[in-house]
């Protein structure tokens, strides 16, 4: 037996393959092109390193406009943004969907540092100045 998703992949990413911490993901191209059954043309950005593209709608669009600071989509190859998975209000229904906010590295974790040896002779000092 196989599911839905497995029986009918799609090459467009759902909420569902975004895990819920976030998917950072650098864009290789946005691009206008037909989708969907009507063949509707919308714009689809990819990713580098991924079979999967993202279908952007008004909001996306915009977020990731905001997140790149860059209102112009021929710049925002080669920058990275996060995908994540969120609800939103759909006519009288809440559903599962797709946002984009800005890649905001994780600090790197400050390694505590060794304590120091004590002196070589046992942290006595010689209070002795020689004339």
């Amino acid at each position: 037996m196989a599911t839905k998703s497995e029986a009918f992949p799609s090459r467009f990413f759902k909420a569902a393959d975004i895990p819920t911490e976030g998917f950072v993901l650098q864009i290789a191209k946005v691009e206008r092109e037909k989708v969907g059954p009507d063949q509707e043309y919308k714009w689809v950005a990819y990713f580098k390193g991924q079979e999967k593209q993202l279908v952007l709608n008004t909001t996306n669009w915009e977020l990731i406009a905001a997140a790149l600071r860059e209102e112009d989509s021929d710049n925002w190859p080669d920058k990275k943004i996060e995908l994540y998975p969120t609800t939103t209000p759909f006519g009288s229904k809440t559903v599962d969907c797709i946002r984009a906010r800005r890649h905001r590295p994780k600090p790197q974790a400050v390694q505590p540092q060794p304590p120091k040896a004590p002196p070589a002779n046992g942290g006595d000092l010689d209070d002795q100045i020689p004339f």
